[in-house]
């Protein structure tokens, strides 16, 4: 069932499809699942996964044209499913419109915003493994390295009802906007992006609807600036917004908060703004903001804006992305120190 591709399949596929299924997936892992008639594929799924996440995507499948094909194609899609389930998984993701998903038990997810390439022709579908009851929320993905912190307060702010992306060409000056006002250049510090997420509300003051959690006391993600200038303009810009923050009604916590508190707060309606490190999930460190929108059974389910299109990903990757807790609670760290940053927003 689980295969390789060989030089059968490879002559079946088209040079185009078959790009797709030996593509370099960086730190992804793929798999092949065939079904074979007398020595020769009629079928076959390709199955990818990014790393400490609860999902599994099926990126593409294939089918002959030969008789048994759909029943084949139908027991490799509960190959798929099992394995998943074997692994702890909470949700397996279909990409493309091959085959019909629906059939198969998926349902259609909501086409993203068209922002960064991954977002745009592309269909994906999903079937839930466990239950996580909550509403799809809109996808939009950063068209700049460094603008996920305002995408995921937009994308907050949109799901709240108060404001955010729209139906228009104005989204990418909506996103750098954002940024702009959250900015501690290029990075979005906790306290910072959670006052511009505050002043973009038009809630009146004194109803606290937004809330940032940071165990650290001095100035945040200046890791890599060496140079005095460089570090110096930053604590100030920080000074400023933790001014501006302890002036509002933001309630600004400097104790740690566990990852079942978000899990809690997420059962409760609550939205949360992470601070994640992208490493478990792509080997490298970096600092990265992803919204995390609900929760259930022991996982949260986040949308992550960052498509990472170099290593075969679309917005099907990025978009209702459940991670089982004890995951998120190691991306939940940055700096020597490992602080955690995260901000919450409540609905009215």
């Amino acid at each position: 069932m689980c295969t390789p591709i060989d030089d059968d399949l490879a002559a079946a596929l088209a040079p185009d499809r078959l790009s797709l299924w030996t593509a370099d997936r960086g730190p992804q892992p793929s798999t092949v699942y065939v079904e074979r008639a007398d020595g020769v594929p009629i079928a076959a799924v390709l199955a990818t996964r990014r790393p400490a996440t609860a999902a599994t995507k099926i990126a593409d499948v294939w089918l002959s044209d030969g008789a048994g094909a759909e029943a084949a194609l139908a027991k490799l899609v509960d190959a798929v499913v099992d394995e998943s389930l074997s692994r702890g998984d909470v949700a397996v993701k279909w990409q493309g419109v091959v085959a019909s998903p629906e059939r198969y038990g998926f349902t259609p997810l909501r086409t993203p915003y068209a922002s960064a390439p991954g977002t745009e022709g592309v269909a994906g579908f999903v079937r839930w493994l466990r239950p996580v009851p909550h509403d799809e929320p809109p996808y939009y993905s950063q068209t700049s390295t460094f603008t996920c912190g305002a995408v995921t307060a937009l994308l907050a702010s949109e799901i709240r009802g108060s404001g955010g992306f729209g139906a228009d060409a104005g989204n990418r000056d909506r996103e750098l906007d954002f940024w702009r006002t959250a900015s501690n250049y290029p990075t979005c510090e906790p306290v910072g992006l959670a006052v511009a997420l505050r002043e973009s509300l038009d809630d009146a003051a004194g109803t606290n609807p937004v809330e940032v959690f940071l165990d650290h006391d001095g100035p945040v993600l200046l890791e890599s600036y060496t140079a005095a200038f460089d570090r110096s303009f930053r604590a100030e810009l920080q000074a400023n917004s933790l001014q501006k923050a302890l002036g509002s009604d933001i309630a600004v916590r400097r104790e740690r908060v566990s990852v079942a508190e978000i899990e809690s707060r997420l059962r409760d309606g609550e939205l949360a703004l992470l601070l994640i490190d992208l490493e478990p999930m792509y080997g490298f460190t970096v600092p990265h903001w992803v919204l995390a929108h609900s929760a259930g059974d022991g996982v949260v389910v986040i949308d992550d804006p960052w498509i990472s299109v170099n290593w075969g990903e679309t917005w099907v990757d990025a978009h209702e992305l459940p991670i089982a807790t004890a995951d998120l609670d190691r991306m939940l760290a940055w700096g020597d120190d490992g602080y955690r940053g995260v901000v919450f927003l409540r609905r009215p």
